[in-house]
């Protein structure tokens, strides 16, 4: 390694306090330390690991090691905050204001944050108003999960790939392992001011949403659709990528939680409701009693958009979405598409971003 080689500094911080679910932080660790000792310029980093961090932990530990990535893993909440431990080894709860704030007297010296935690995407969007790049987790995390997604995205960046890009090798490895929690990890990225002001006002909220939690898109669907239904999630990649939308739906629920609440709280809270029509789902007792029902509640309620997806033909124009505006285009149901079926999904994507820029100008 020649003399003005440039030695990247990688902080990582880890709490599992008392009463909390047991974490393989050590495992993660070594998977990562690994990954870059074989690497390729793995030279090129130094690893500085504080273990049970408390809030003084972060503070003390950037200002001594001066690093350009900061890590932590550990567990994170509902509400945003990311836990670490008090003096004691109980949980402290750390809010994102105050973890935003930390960040911002280091602007110029970190440049990615990692935030190896259950619903961390809150304090992702809180950093990233001071840092380069941001990575968190929409929802909860799997252990397995978490550690694949750190052993891919550090064995990428000792090969001298970008930050941007190790993340994609993050996400491929919880797919290669066969998990199915690879839209989880989410990467957040620094607006540029200067772009920002030269975009019409709409584009500008969009964008800015990076900021932000992004829109939840509610997919209501019937078991048999899920191929279209996995068709028309990644249509919705751009969006996604840019940090306006995430999708959610039962495929996304953890092992060990409880079903029906998880999908109660997502059906809650969605901003955008996606009600995947075909007779499978009009012949769904639970799509109809229990999706249909409370997603047509929160539309007269002005609390969600709730839009029909009219995956095949079907009797559904005396359905209680009815009065509702559907897609495709002309309510030709994207079966009906044949080899122009990615046109369907393309009209579908362009209706839900005009969707999303009418709550953007309502907010």
């Amino acid at each position: 390694m020649s003399s003005d080689t440039q030695i990247q500094q990688i902080l990582i911080l880890t709490a599992n306090p008392e009463g909390t679910n047991k974490l393989r932080l050590d495992k993660e660790v070594r998977e990562i330390a690994e990954g870059l000792r074989r690497s390729k310029i793995g030279q090129q980093f130094v690893i500085e690991c504080r273990w049970a961090a408390s809030p003084d932990d972060i503070r003390r530990a950037i200002l001594d090691v001066d690093p350009q990535i900061v890590h932590f893993s550990g567990h994170g909440e509902a509400e945003g905050g990311l836990v670490f431990e008090d003096v004691s080894g109980e949980a402290k709860i750390v809010t994102p204001e105050a973890l935003a704030g930390l960040f911002h007297l280091f602007t110029d010296k970190v440049s990615c944050v990692l935030l190896n935690a259950c619903y961390s995407e809150k304090q992702a969007n809180a950093i990233v108003q001071h840092i380069d790049y941001v990575i968190g987790m929409r929802q909860p995390i799997g252990d397995a999960a978490a550690i694949k997604y750190t052993t891919g995205f550090y064995d990428a960046l000792g090969a001298g790939r970008t930050i941007e890009v190790a993340h994609g090798f993050g996400v491929n490895a919880i797919q290669l392992e066969g998990i199915s929690e690879e839209q989880t990890p989410t990467i957040k990225k620094k607006v540029n001011i200067n772009l920002l002001s030269s975009l019409p006002t709409t584009e500008k909220k969009l964008v800015s949403m990076q900021h932000n939690n992004s829109i939840e898109v509610f997919f209501s669907y019937a078991r048999q659709d899920e191929k279209l239904r996995d068709d028309l999630e990644k249509h919705l990649g751009l969006l996604k990528r840019q940090g306006v939308v995430t999708g959610w739906h039962d495929r996304r629920i953890s092992p060990g939680k409880e079903r029906n609440k998880e999908i109660d709280t997502h059906l809650n809270t969605a901003k955008i409701i996606l009600l995947l029509v075909s007779s499978s789902f009009i012949a769904s007792d639970y799509c109809w009693d229990i999706e249909v029902a409370r997603a047509m509640e929160r539309h007269e309620a002005k609390e969600a958009c709730v839009i029909p997806i009219i995956l095949e033909p079907v009797d559904w124009e005396s359905a209680p979405f009815a009065k509702l505006q559907a897609l495709p285009k002309n309510l030709k149901p994207v079966t009906k598409w044949g080899k122009q079926r990615n046109e369907a999904f393309t009209s579908i994507t362009q209706g839900i971003r005009e969707a999303v820029k009418e709550l953007t100008v309502q907010k």
